[in-house]
């Protein structure tokens, strides 16, 4: 009973650091470019709901804490929400019923310093993964297995393709490969589909066509996922690479690109139909990779001591993954979103008028849905998952 609860309570303390370092980070975001561009901010808030400390700073900005730390908000002022932006009329009213303080309005700033607050919070989200993982790179170093071909399974398509222990992978599909981890992330979402691997064997450069094959293997965790296999293993050897302060925050950049565009291109699969959504995950994943994560690391130390440090770790690098995926999630050009209103100030841009209200509550109610939407499908996923934790 005590190991349970230990276990519960220390998945949600898990749950919440992650959560309130992106979801805070990205509204910093919106609140810094805000403040830049001259806009007043009346609330900042720490988490949610009835509010246990708050105080005003000198520009009249309410800083409090609240009593469910589950992320955060800024609210600027005439900030009208989710739902929509004024009209041409209702702007003209707010204007005159709001006299001086329209000009600390974020409604009257010009449209392109409106879409910088806007795009600032998923910019934001970017820019701490870039920075948590540079430093990680600094601190630590990297390390890991060389993508060289190791045991080929039999009956697999590795084999039927001709791939030879000691081939190393050099790129799969024109995209390169510096890592054995790489591999499984060029092929995560191509089950069924023939791809090209480049390789050199001895030497010599070919080119060989493998179609990976979809199986459900444990993933360490208690769980298992489907995961896109050609048939073989790592062959053994290691490398290691330390990294001075500009090749760190080179690793960052480029470990953040290439999430980015693995992302990117998984989400343009699934709109086109050339992949699954099963790999997609809701809050219900959050919590439980972020619970998996921080009790395997506690449960795996020799003493107190590491299983501090190693949860501290693991969960800011955690955290690095989900601001990637905060700040990509919020620039889907969806009503309610980020890019949703990006989507609005474009067109404020090239009409010279923003749109009507009765279109932006079309938009409100079809974002609304699509959202929803994707909430169930990764809702399935996750209760998926679940139900075969420890099965």
């Amino acid at each position: 009973m005590f190991d349970f609860l230990s276990s519960g309570l220390l998945t949600i303390f898990a749950f919440i650091t992650v959560i309130s370092i992106v979801v805070v980070i990205h509204e910093l975001g919106h609140y810094l470019a805000g403040r830049w561009c001259g806009v007043h901010a009346e609330v900042f808030s720490f988490g949610f709901g009835p509010t246990l400390f708050a105080v005003k700073d000198r520009r009249g900005t309410i800083w409090r804490i609240a009593a469910l730390p589950l992320g955060g908000y800024v609210r600027f002022m005439g900030d009208a929400g989710a739902a929509s932006e004024p009209d041409r009329a209702r702007l003209v009213e707010m204007r005159a019923r709001m006299g001086a303080d329209a000009e600390r309005c974020y409604h009257f700033k010009p449209v392109w310093q409106r879409a910088f607050i806007v795009i600032a919070g998923p910019l934001a989200n970017f820019i701490l993964a870039i920075a948590i993982f540079s430093v990680l790179a600094g601190a630590l170093g990297e390390r890991g297995y060389l993508p060289i071909v190791g045991e080929v399974s039999e009956d697999s398509p590795a084999e039927a393709a001709g791939f030879q222990s000691g081939d190393r992978i050099l790129a799969i599909a024109g995209q390169e490969i510096e890592r054995f981890s790489d591999i499984r992330m060029a092929l995560m979402w191509r089950p069924g589909e023939p791809v090209t691997f480049d390789i050199d064997r001895n030497g010599l450069q070919l080119q060989l066509i493998a179609a990976p094959q979809s199986r459900r293997l444990p993933d360490g965790f208690g769980g298992y996922r489907e995961v896109a296999v050609v048939g073989f293993n790592a062959s053994g050897e290691t490398y290691e690479r330390a990294y001075n302060p500009v090749e760190a925050l080179g690793a960052g950049i480029d470990r953040v690109g290439s999430v980015i565009g693995t992302t990117g291109q998984y989400v343009w699969r699934i709109i086109t139909g050339r992949a699954s959504a099963n790999m997609l995950n809701g809050p219900l994943g959050i919590v439980t990779v972020s619970g998996q994560v921080a009790n395997g690391t506690v449960d795996n130390a020799p003493n107190a001591g590491a299983a501090v440090g190693g949860l501290a770790l693991n969960l800011v690098q955690l955290a690095g993954f989900f601001s990637i995926g905060l700040g990509l999630v919020n620039l889907l050009p969806i009503p309610i979103l980020d890019g949703g209103h990006l989507v609005y100030y474009a067109y404020e841009a090239v009409a010279g008028r923003p749109l009507s209200e009765k279109a932006q509550a079309i938009g409100f109610k079809v974002g609304l849905a699509l959202v929803l939407g994707m909430m169930l499908v990764a809702t399935w996923n996750d209760l998926v998952y679940l139900g075969g934790l420890g099965s």
